[in-house]
């Protein structure tokens, strides 16, 4: 009991009393229109307990019990029984599977976890937690009290029959007294329900941190035996929780990390990263992995580097990141100067202090000096010490987060930290998301479903604005030397029909073809290798095409998404797509400039821009044309997928074009 002051009705068979509380026989015997129902029942005798409640009017259920969805078809039968029950009584159930909850606002718990309410932490670091899983609830519970991190709701939600994540967002985003939302799932059932509040705490700056596991097809397999979920693509649902500013983390450490970073900052200033170090190596991977979780590294100022000279010793540098030496064993007020010289520097925005940990003492005495250091400007101060399992003074934490500084056992954890955060403040002054105002005509699509002939297709494409080769369709071979004579050589001949959907497969598609008699021997051979490939299909004719000239191959795709709804794929085409899989996912209704901002966070970025000789590419058409194929998602229901393979990129301010083209209906 936490101070819950409210009645308190006990159902037993066996007891007539329990700690001095009367308890009745059976659920018939409890008054009628009790808020919740607490069940403590093994899962076979839940159905029936749930029956009877509804009768008497409650508000809500809560059931721990397990062996539901998460047991395969019998269990989840049973589960759908209850929801079923749920619905039609409009009761607010909650579970099954779940460790309840714990409600530090109003004074009550509900759960069989052992919580107590902190009883010193400061009123004004805490955070509100949700999850899927009862076990990580009590993992972050743990986790922010050993960093001082006090915490409102901790709501574990497991089956979720009825009550998801989503049900309770809006209390945790309304809660004025925690600073940031901590999740954990392993499917986010009601995508646009989560999106909408998500988009609520972004417009009151109230970060959400969420951990969604189910990323491998591993993963996905073993997230349906835990809590019953049917996982969506992760790559799916990251771009679009990413798109409303969610932060997006990968691994548990690092949900530790951001959460106590923004717990303390949660809205970080503007600006690049600044480290202080003790040691010339780790100087040098904190760049590396500064690059390598894209978080820029600050040019200090004139006046910093000046500020830093007439500090440090001569042979300190007076760059970031700054290595004051083993000097500092001598002299550990350089930690103070410098760290003071970085966070009064306008273009560094946080400051990583990663230290040589030492003894117990020593520690200890540089985290003195390291908290001092600290300048009240609202720029993030970590702290990380080097070392690894060495002992550490217990009186470090509380020296340095009497200063709101966190404190890190790893430069590498500190820093991706702070550009988690870094991240979320930029998101949130850049302001709320892009949407494209782009309207297309709709495809005319089979009324039957199926694809549409790759001239039908780029046909839609040319009607949405995206630019396609000039070319024809052609069913004689007089056909087709009057259309590449029209269009000139060097044409492109490609079979078409709805059923041929591979067309290299069958040797339908002949290129580079500079005259009259190449494109004879093209026709008739093209007309015999796809008859011998496919002796049942009759095509609609060939389409002949202008040979586009050379460009960056870019795949482009579109699909709708059963949970997320119309989603765009764009990445680097050829090896990249087959071997590397470099390709970025958005919302279909993404604006232009956001699509060109997250083109150039391919791996192979460099590719679009001034590289070995070659002129930038035209991004910026590159970026309409997809925001092209997004409208044509939203402007035709009955189109399922879309794949634009290659689109050629041209030189800045030559454009696009779409090569090929497969418009997929249901």
């Amino acid at each position: 009991n936490i101070g819950y002051k409210g009645e308190i009705h006990l159902v037993s068979r066996s007891l007539t009393e329990l700690d001095g509380r009367k308890a009745v026989a059976s659920v018939s015997d409890l008054p009628d229109g009790i808020d919740l129902a607490v069940l403590t029942l093994p899962g076979a005798g839940i159905i029936d307990a749930v029956e009877s409640l509804a009768l008497k009017k409650l508000g809500g259920i809560m059931c721990f019990a397990s062996g539901f969805a998460e047991m395969g078809a019998s269990g989840a039968a049973a589960q759908q029984r209850l929801t079923e029950i749920a619905h039609q009584h409009d009761i607010a159930f909650a579970g099954p599977n779940c460790l309840g909850y714990t409600n530090l606002v109003d004074g009550h718990q509900v759960t069989f976890s052992l919580v107590r309410a902190p009883a010193s932490l400061p009123t004004n670091l805490k955070v509100d937690i949700i999850c899927q899983s009862g076990g990580m609830a009590a993992v972050l519970r743990i986790a922010a009290a050993s960093e001082g991190i006090g915490f409102c709701y901790a709501i574990t939600t497991g089956n979720e029959a009825v009550l998801g994540i989503e049900d309770y967002m809006p209390f945790a985003i309304e809660n004025e007294q925690s600073r940031a939302i901590v999740m954990l799932a392993e499917i986010i059932r009601r995508p646009a329900e989560f999106l909408r509040h998500a988009e609520a705490a972004r417009a009151k700056k109230k970060p959400i941190i969420l951990l969604h596991l189910s990323r491998s097809q591993q993963s996905r397999e073993a997230a349906k035996t835990h809590t019953g979920a049917l996982a969506g693509d992760y790559d799916i649902m990251a771009s679009f929780v990413r798109s409303r500013d969610v932060v997006l983390v990968e691994t548990l450490d690092e949900l530790m990390d951001v959460m106590v970073t923004l717990a303390h900052y949660p809205a970080p200033p503007k600006g690049a990263l600044g480290v202080v170090t003790d040691s010339g190596a780790c100087k040098g991977f904190s760049l590396d992995y500064a690059d390598a979780v894209r978080m820029p590294v600050a040019s200090l100022t004139k006046e910093t580097r000046a500020r830093l000279r007439a500090t440090v010793p001569e042979f300190v540098e007076a760059v970031n990141p700054v290595d004051v030496t083993a000097q500092a064993m001598f002299d550990p007020g350089l930690y103070t100067k410098s760290i003071n010289a970085l966070m009064l520097d306008d273009g560094v925005g946080g400051v990583v202090a990663s230290i040589i940990s030492g003894s117990p003492e020593v520690g200890l005495t540089r985290s003195g000096f390291i908290a001092d250091g600290k300048v009240d400007n609202g720029k993030p101060l970590l702290c990380a010490f080097m070392g690894g399992d060495q002992a550490v003074d217990p009186q470090v934490k509380p020296t340095l987060a009497q200063k709101g500084i966190p404190f890190f056992r790893s430069p590498e954890r500190a820093i991706r930290a702070l550009a988690r955060a870094s991240q979320y403040g930029d998101a949130l002054r850049k302001g709320a998301r892009r949407k494209s105002s782009i309207k297309v005509a709709a495809a005319t699509m089979p009324a039957a479903g199926g694809a549409l002939t790759e001239i039908e297709g780029k046909a839609a494409l040319k009607a949405a604005g995206v630019p396609v080769p000039k070319g024809a369709l052609a069913k004689t071979l007089s056909e087709a030397k009057a259309i590449a004579s029209k269009i000139k050589y060097p044409v492109v001949l490609k079979a078409q029909s709805a059923a041929l959907t591979h067309k290299s497969d069958a040797g339908g598609v002949a290129v580079n073809i500079k005259n009259a008699a190449e494109l004879t021997n093209a026709w008739k051979t093209m007309q015999r290798d796809v008859k011998k490939a496919r002796p049942d299909l009759t095509l609609d004719g060939i389409l002949v095409e202008k040979m586009g000239k050379k460009g960056l191959e870019i795949v482009l795709g579109a699909r709708r998404d059963a949970a997320w709804g119309p989603t765009l794929m764009i990445g680097l085409g050829g090896v990249f797509t087959e071997a590397l899989k470099d390709v970025r996912f958005l919302p279909a209704d993404s604006h232009p400039s956001v699509i060109a901002a997250e083109v150039m966070q391919l791996r192979g970025a460099k590719l679009l821009g001034a590289f070995r000789g070659e002129k930038p590419r035209d991004v910026a058409a590159l970026a309409d044309a997809a925001a092209r194929v997004g409208a044509l998602m939203f402007a035709t229901p009955a189109l399922d997928d879309i794949d634009v393979n290659p689109v050629i990129v041209f030189a800045e301010g030559e454009g696009v074009v779409a090569v090929d083209a497969l418009l997929v209906g249901g």
